[in-house]
């Protein structure tokens, strides 16, 4: 006996976006383009990360019921070809679409005309739709410019209709990782989800996702503001040159205030401005520099927050680069220990006063920043850095052996005042993740060639 199809359910305003595609010709659009999604936060369902295991048609079915915000149909030359796209998934989205203005449907479109624009007339040609109700559909591209303004598109059609429950709940709710897979199930039901791709090294960022994210971040400030948010409430984890991005795509100026959670369910709050407070809770130390800086050189500044010290890196990293810098200092807590939530506004506050000082003694010189200290203080110092200019490590112990066990690498450089977004360059080469590859086969050879060794001496 035939099984009964599964009933559409309401759209959900904070569902993922069913994407849609012929896989022979359409794999590397829709690959960028779900990356690009998941970077802005939009929650994604891709067959190739999210169809269980089953009888196909059924898994689709139940997907495409199962509460979505939108649906994008990317239309290639061999889609005329899938019974899927065509029989299942576009007549199923079109159907949302129809009955729902809440659900949004988007048209990627590889079709070009003779005069090489896009044919706007392909999506209903090539899915059989009599009734061409793709051709009032937003359309783009597929080049990624034009998959960014369907991102973009995506983002803001998605704000509009979360205004009643931000206003409901009294602030913006968002999650961001960069270390976990990307599939529709990592989503939280808040407003925005931002996930990167994931890397394969051990202890870096994607330098791919660091991309993904530089060209959507931009879009963040302009979601919260849509909704109406006054505060921003932050959960997840991150790499810290991205938490420090994230922040500065919030700056103080255009978000009143923001509330980092914890995993222990604590609030960081951030709502000040750079300042000095009466009693201060940090220190800072001037380190000697070298006399081969110019006036085109950078300052250094080293923030170490965490309880425990460990200072071998930055020594090497001071060593390597003597001489590169203008100044240099370093900020510790006043009082050792593990830092309050409730202190986090006013050590954040201090410590961006600090940054901007030494930035300022040097003719506005750009900032070197290499961070150990809690996620949390990590966003509310991006928040604080507006005017500034700053590049942002992350630390790394994944060497070959040998190799000294520990360093700084170069991650962002990030700028809260440019318009076309806080991260204004990626330093990480992709050549990272190849070489981590690499680099694990020389360990595993050592490693059986010890084994090897071993058992020979042993006779």
């Amino acid at each position: 006996m035939a099984t009964a199809a599964p009933q559409s359910a309401p759209t959900d305003v904070t569902g993922p976006i069913f994407l849609s595609y012929r896989h022979f010709d359409g794999s590397k659009i829709l690959a960028r383009l779900a990356w690009f999604l998941r970077a802005s936060g939009v929650p994604v369902w891709r067959d190739q990360d999210d169809l269980p295991p089953g009888d196909t048609d059924d898994r689709l079915s139940q997907a495409l019921a199962d509460g979505l915000s939108g649906g994008v149909l990317v239309i290639t030359p061999d889609v005329v070809n899938s019974r899927v796209v065509r029989q299942i998934e576009a007549e199923k989205l079109i159907q949302l679409h129809l009955a729902d203005p809440r659900f949004q449907l988007l048209v990627a479109n590889d079709v070009r005309n003779k005069l090489g624009q896009v044919d706007y007339g392909a999506p209903d040609r090539l899915l059989s739709r009599p009734q061409e109700e793709l051709k009032g559909v937003d359309q783009r591209g597929t080049d990624d410019d034009e998959l960014l303004r369907l991102t973009r598109s995506a983002v803001s059609h998605r704000m509009v209709q979360n205004r009643d429950r931000v206003a409901a709940a009294g602030y913006f709710d968002l999650t961001i990782q960069t270390r976990n897979v990307g599939q529709v199930y990592d989503r939280t039901g808040a407003q925005l989800d931002i996930r990167i791709r994931p890397s394969t090294h051990e202890r870096l960022p994607s330098p791919a996702g660091l991309r993904d994210l530089q060209r959507t971040l931009s879009f963040l400030p302009d979601a919260v503001v849509t909704t109406g948010a006054r505060t921003v409430r932050l959960r997840g984890g991150a790499h810290l040159s991205v938490a420090y991005a994230l922040g500065a795509a919030l700056p103080s100026s255009r978000v009143g205030a923001i509330a980092v959670v914890d995993q222990r369910e604590e609030e960081w709050r951030g709502s000040s401005e750079a300042h000095f407070p009466p009693q201060p809770h940090t220190l800072q130390e001037d380190l000697p520099i070298g006399q081969d800086a110019n006036e085109d050189s950078r300052v250094l500044a080293y923030v170490d927050l965490l309880p425990t010290r460990s200072d071998a890196a930055f020594t090497r990293f001071l060593a390597e680069q003597s001489g590169a810098y203008l100044s240099a200092i370093v900020i510790r807590r006043a009082t050792p220990g593990l830092i309050p939530p409730a202190d986090a506004d006013t050590i954040a506050s201090e410590i961006a006063a600090r940054i901007r000082v030494l930035s300022g003694d040097h003719d506005n010189a750009p900032v070197d920043l290499i961070l150990r200290c809690p996620f949390a203080i990590a966003v509310l110092l991006g928040r604080l850095s507006n005017t500034l200019r700053v590049r942002v490590f992350e630390w790394d112990d994944s060497r070959l052996p040998g190799d000294a066990s520990a360093r700084y690498v170069a991650a962002l450089d990030i700028q809260a005042s440019n318009p076309s977004g806080p991260i204004t360059d990626v330093l990480m080469s992709s050549s990272i993740d190849e070489k981590k590859s690499s680099h694990h086969g020389v360990r595993v050879l050592i490693e059986r060639l010890r084994t090897v060794f071993s058992r020979a001496a042993r006779g």
